[in-house]
Parts: C-alpha cells; sequence; structure tokens
C-alpha cells in the first residue's frame, strides 16, 4: 500500500522573502505581495498582520488598499520562490528519496516502507512539522494512501489546533468525505458549479451515479476533469508522479540524535553506511555503477557528492575510496543529521578473477578500479582511452573514448567484445608514437617516387640510411562530395618506414602524386610516427 506525504506551506513567499531580506516585510504593519493579473494587480501572499486584517490572495491590490491605505506592497518572486522550494524540496529527501514540489507552496512526499526508520506514520509526521517549525515556516501535513487525498486533507483537513492530519491505510474515502470539493484541486469554474448544484463536499459526489453526474455539466471537459480528480483521490486512477531524481535501487541511511561536524565522524559513518549498502548489493548478487552519498544539515540545507564505477561492485572499500576523493567539497555547516547513501544505478555482479594461480601472493589489480579512482579524481572526460574508429586514414583511425564508458560497455553481458566495422590486416607495422598531426618535413635529397634520402625535422637534418615501403593509403574520396568552394580535395598517401644515421626509426608520407593528382600543386612530405 502507498502512502503519500503532502507539505503545505501557506505562506511559503513572504518565508522566503524574510529569510532572504529580514527587512523587507514589516511585523506590525500590513504587507502584500503582488503580481500582474488581468484585471491589474493582485495579491498573492501576505503576512500576518495583512491576514489578521482580512486581506487575502486573489484580492485586487487596489480593493484591499481603499480598505486598508496602510497597506505595504511589493512584487512577488516567484521564481526566486520556486528556487527556493526546490532546495527544501531536495533537504525532505530525508524522509524518501521519491518526493518534489507541489505547486507553488507544497511539496510531496512517498513514504512507502520508510515510517518504520522513523518510529512510525505519527512519529514520522512529528518531525516533518517540528524541524519545519523550528525554521520558522508555518505548515500543514497530511498524509494518505494517495497525493490528491493528502493533498486535500494538509489544506483543509488538518485541525486548528495540529500541524498534521492522517488518514489510516485503506480509509481514505471516508477521511476526504466531510472536506469541501475544493480540496479536489478543481478550476473555479468547476467548484462553483458543484456549489450551484447543491454539492459543496467531496462525499456528496459519492452517491451520484457517474452518468447523471456528467449530464450535469454544460461541457464534457467539466465533467471528466471532476471525475478524474475524485478517482484520483480516492486511488481508482492512477496519478501521474515525477520525482525530483530517479529512485535509488538500493538506499541506507543513519540518522543522528546530534549533528555531525567533523569530517572525521562523517567519514566514519560514511563507511558504515557502505559496508551495509555493500551487504545488501551482495544479498541480490548485485554491484552499485552509480553512488550519491546526500548529507541533510540541521539548518534545512542538503548537498550531495556522487562516483561512478565503470563495473559494478559491492566492494565497501572501493566504494568508500571513491568517495573519500569528494569528501574535501562537502561542507558540513550548522552540522549533518542525517546521511543517506544510495546505489543510484546498479548491475549484475560478475566474478572476477583476484589471482593468476591459487596460492599468488601478490593479487593483480582489476583496471576498472584504477579507472574509477582517476576519474572519481580528475573527470570522466581526463581519463580515456583509444579505440578503432570507421577510417582508414591514421589520424582517424582511433577515437578517445571516456574509460569508464568503454569499461561499462564492456562489462556489459550484451557486449562481449569490440567487432571493428570491417576486416582489419592482422599485422600492420605502425608506429607506437603517432603525432596527433602530421608535420611537414623539408626533403633535401629525393627522388620522384621514391622515398627521401635526406630530410629536415624540426630544423635538424637527418640522413636515411634504410627505409621500406611505400604502403599506399588512398584518400576517402566520398568526403570530397561534400567540399566547399575553396577547400582542396584530399590526396593519396604514400608511407615508408625510415632509418636515420643513428638509428631512430620514422614513419613518413608523401602527400599527393607526381601524375593524375593535382599536378600543379606538387606533392609535400610529412612526418606522422615515431617508432619505438
Amino acid at each position: 500500500m502507498k502512502r503519500v506525504v503532502s507539505i503545505w506551506l501557506p505562506s511559503w513567499p513572504i518565508f522566503r522573502l524574510r529569510r532572504a531580506e529580514p527587512a523587507a516585510v514589516p511585523s506590525l504593519q500590513p504587507f502584500a505581495l503582488v503580481e500582474s493579473g488581468a484585471h491589474g494587480l493582485a495579491i498573492t501572499a501576505v503576512n500576518g498582520e495583512a491576514a489578521r486584517l482580512g486581506i487575502e490572495p486573489g484580492q485586487s491590490l487596489t480593493d484591499a488598499r481603499a480598505a486598508h491605505p496602510d497597506l505595504v506592497s511589493r512584487p512577488a518572486e516567484p521564481e526566486q520562490d520556486r528556487i527556493a522550494l526546490l532546495r527544501l524540496a531536495r533537504w525532505v529527501g530525508r524522509y524518501g528519496p521519491n518526493r518534489h514540489i507541489d505547486g507553488k507552496e507544497g511539496l510531496w512526499i512517498d513514504i512507502t516502507g520508510v515510517a518504520h526508520l522513523f518510529g512510525g506514520e505519527e512519529a514520522l509526521l512529528d518531525d516533518i512539522a517540528l524541524r519545519l517549525q523550528s525554521f520558522g515556516i508555518a505548515v500543514q501535513v497530511g498524509l494518505a494512501d494517495t497525493l490528491g487525498a493528502a493533498h486535500a486533507l494538509a489544506r483543509f483537513g488538518c485541525p486548528p489546533d495540529a500541524a498534521w492530519v492522517m488518514a489510516p491505510a485503506l480509509e481514505t474515502r471516508d477521511a476526504i468525505a466531510s472536506l469541501p470539493v475544493e480540496a479536489l484541486r478543481l478550476e473555479a469554474s468547476c467548484v462553483l458549479l458543484l456549489k450551484r448544484l447543491g454539492l459543496r463536499h467531496i462525499g456528496q459526489l459519492y452517491a451520484i451515479p457517474r452518468d447523471s453526474l456528467a449530464r450535469r455539466f454544460r461541457s464534457s471537459d467539466l465533467a471528466s476533469a471532476v471525475l478524474v480528480r475524485l478517482d484520483q483521490a480516492l486511488g481508482q486512477t492512477e496519478e501521474p508522479r515525477k520525482p525530483m531524481q530517479p529512485p535509488p535501487v538500493l538506499s541506507v541511511a543513519r540518522a543522528f540524535v546530534e549533528p555531525l561536524i567533523s569530517s572525521e565522524a562523517l567519514e566514519s559513518f560514511a563507511s558504515e553506511l557502505a559496508a551495509e549498502l555493500a551487504a545488501a548489493l551482495a544479498a541480490k548478487d548485485l554491484g552499485a555503477r552509480v553512488l550519491r552519498l546526500t548529507f541533510y544539515r540541521a539548518d534545512g540545507t542538503s548537498g550531495s557528492i556522487a562516483a561512478a564505477m565503470s563495473t559494478p561492485s559491492h566492494d565497501a572499500q572501493h566504494m568508500i575510496a571513491l568517495l573519500k576523493e569528494k569528501f574535501p567539497t562537502m561542507d558540513a555547516g550548522f552540522g549533518v543529521d542525517l546521511l543517506r547513501l544510495d546505489a543510484v544505478k546498479a548491475g549484475k555482479r560478475e566474478a572476477i578473477q583476484k589471482r593468476f594461480v591459487a596460492g599468488q601472493s601478490s593479487p593483480f589489480l582489476n583496471p576498472s578500479e584504477l579507472v574509477d579512482r582517476l576519474v572519481s579524481r580528475f573527470g570522466e572526460n581526463a581519463v580515456t582511452v583509444l579505440r578503432p574508429n570507421s577510417s582508414h586514414i591514421p589520424e582517424r583511425a582511433q577515437v578517445r573514448l571516456p574509460a569508464i564508458e568503454v569499461l561499462a560497455a564492456e562489462s556489459s553481458s550484451r557486449v562481449s567484445s569490440y567487432a571493428p566495422p570491417w576486416p582489419y590486416p592482422k599485422r600492420l607495422d605502425r608506429p607506437a608514437f603517432l603525432l596527433a598531426r602530421p608535420e611537414l618535413i623539408k626533403v633535401t635529397a629525393g627522388v620522384p617516387a621514391d622515398p627521401p634520402k635526406n630530410f629536415i625535422w624540426r630544423r635538424v637534418e637527418r640522413r636515411v640510411v634504410r627505409a621500406e615501403g611505400p604502403e599506399r593509403i588512398a584518400d576517402e574520396w566520398w568526403l570530397s562530395l561534400y567540399l566547399g568552394e575553396g577547400q582542396k580535395a584530399p590526396r593519396t598517401r604514400d608511407y615508408y618506414k625510415i632509418e636515420d644515421q643513428k638509428g631512430a626509426f620514422y614513419w613518413v608520407f608523401r602527400h599527393g602524386l607526381f601524375d593524375g593528382e593535382g599536378a600543379s600543386d606538387p606533392p609535400s612530405w610529412f612526418l606522422h610516427g615515431l617508432f619505438a
């Protein structure tokens, strides 16, 4: 049975502004936030003094000022309110990973299977309300089997002397029956029509046949909207809910009575969580691919660090080693009162040989662990590997790819090994060091169509004593079909392996032919690589 919490923050824009600019909101004078509407400036939020005088959101600023000339107003900042609400939504992830904002003044949290960690649902609701109230936030909380019912209870069912209300499991129908129809999240036109029909409470809709209810509305769209919202609240229709982040595969958490500030304590408890998560993964024969450690601060803020692994792993030491690389970026602030470690992505863990023979004293290292450590320290794009590319031009015959992605793909059961796009010769003689771009050389004694006898590279003249070749590599003719005006067509290359008088081996090529290929532009020579 799903259980959903809805949190309503009725004065959120005022709280956000007061926290950002303490002097901006007067405490003894009526104050309102306004924004432009179809009929001029309308009030969107008010402080306590304005509410005491009867000024309400939605009221025209002109009408409010006519009754209360001392009303102070300021333009609303909905985007800043939303950003702050998203930050709070990240913080309430301490109560469940599936959560998001709900409108402009609310949040929702899916607490299915979580309440026992807080001592039950009532203790969880108490904890939510008390923590938010300690920040100075006005809050009302509702808990039910559906988001629609929890939303209705939080806004219309909370007793005046309480901060939360709960509908027991499987009793949603009775819990919301006495609530007004406005609680169904309907448009004003639907609410007005329902009241004109004498339907003021949700429970009055239960006994009316659906066909009869639909006939009472002017349009089928209005009737459909009422029925959809009613079914969502009662759990008869699934309501789509998109959380802020994809739910983790597995998650472990640790709460603290006294907030932690020292990095040593955080590291120690993070190690315990890594061991706990590793055991849970091993029990399911899984390995984590992406880890996320989230720390919830006592002041209502949160932060997180993440680490990725090239192959699925449930090695606790490896997990914590990757996270330790990011520990210097953690800011405990006023103290961390909850740590959560999530396996965001996971896969089947394959058996890995640790030694060549039984009894071998020094195990060989798994290269994926080294890659993970380097990526965690320097970033994904800083650690790359070369892989063949669909081109026979030497400088384009390989491509650099992030090592962590390559190892992840090769470790997957769907990818057993790399298959080139066409058969390559098995024994290509290629230099160990290939220049990123071929460098022009000056041939001082060369015979047409033969290798050079002497050449100058980087201002040093070298005498050729031995040469092998040529190996002809034709141009990629299909690229010349898309050349722009003024661009030169690619030319044929003749490669030679040459040795100078000091025993150094070079890979050079003649770019172009002496006849039949750009005869007006004579061939030129380039050095492309060095042999070991």
